[in-house]
């Protein structure tokens, strides 16, 4: 092996080595922490929901079915919104924004006020279990506070919408 290589070879050596016992060192920790911003595309924060009525019927929906596939069974009725909300979140989306999602487009800038109900003849029940695929799950309510529930015949919304267990958008009767 010529002299060139032997040195070129030390060199390399000699560079790693520094490299390492840098890195592994106390100031290493500094360098490490500063690594990831350079690398990482963060995009959390940036948009805004924009949903209408049925992109919010269905996000709620594919939310209960993943909250009933986990725990088998839809969310009780008291508190579904709240167990929804967390499937709900998208990391694209700013803060608050995945709480629109719950809310009826014409109620998403009054404080407090939702507008959806869950069926209580299905909250709290596994999939399976109800017999009839063209039950409401989630429909528009006249009730507006968070996590109402009812019968979407008795208590939604004259000319509303719903949506089934089998995942089809329906105008309430």
């Amino acid at each position: 092996m010529s002299v060139k290589k032997k040195v070129l070879r030390v060199g390399c050596l000699l560079v790693v080595i520094a490299l390492g016992i840098t890195w592994f060192s106390p100031a290493g920790k500094a360098i490490r922490d500063l690594v990831p911003i350079f690398f990482k595309k963060d995009i959390s924060g940036t948009e805004a929901f924009k949903g209408d009525l049925e992109d919010r019927l269905k996000a709620m929906y594919t939310a209960a079915e993943l909250y009933q596939t986990s725990e088998d069974a839809y969310p009780e009725a008291d508190k579904w919104m709240d167990e929804l909300l967390t499937r709900l979140k998208t990391q694209n989306l700013k803060k608050g924004e995945a709480e629109k999602k719950i809310m009826r487009p014409d109620l998403q800038d009054k404080d407090g006020e939702y507008g959806f109900a869950i069926n209580t003849a299905a909250a709290g029940k596994y999939k399976g279990d109800i017999k009839d695929p063209k039950t409401i799950l989630i429909f528009e309510s006249k009730d507006t506070k968070k996590n109402a529930s009812g019968d979407p015949k008795t208590d939604g919304l004259a000319g509303g919408k719903g949506i089934t267990i089998g995942g089809e958008i329906v105008n309430l009767e």
